[in-house]
């Protein structure tokens, strides 16, 4: 699925209509339908995060794959992180030294381990 079927589904299992979240984010419905339509990109940083909210959306999960699609489909990184690695000189680093590995999905996956304990 693209971000317009992801967000037309999360917002239909939250029970909401197209007015609805439209009331919340200030925006018409018309362009909240063309999001879910594909005919608009996916929303830029401020305007997701409002209509992350207005979905209540409390599973993290969620929201981060929302956050992915819109960046895939726009073509760059999620928007929710961006400004954390552009701080994190470190972190840039290691993405860089780690495109280059071969194993590099394997060094990620034992990165990730240790972040969750």
């Amino acid at each position: 699925m693209n971000f317009g079927q992801t967000l037309r589904h999360v917002r239909q299992m939250q029970k909401m209509t197209i007015r609805q979240i439209a009331g919340e984010v200030k925006r018409t419905p018309t362009y909240i339908s063309d999001i879910e339509r594909g005919n608009n990109k996916p929303p830029e940083k401020a305007l997701m995060e409002q209509i992350i909210e207005a979905l209540k959306l409390p599973e993290k999960e969620v929201q981060n794959y929302l956050y992915d699609l819109a960046a895939k489909e726009r073509g760059g990184v999620s928007e929710d992180i961006v400004d954390y690695i552009m701080e994190n000189s470190t972190l840039r680093l290691a993405i860089r030294m780690a495109k280059n590995r071969e194993n590099s999905e394997e060094v990620w996956e034992e990165c990730v381990k240790k972040l969750q304990n």
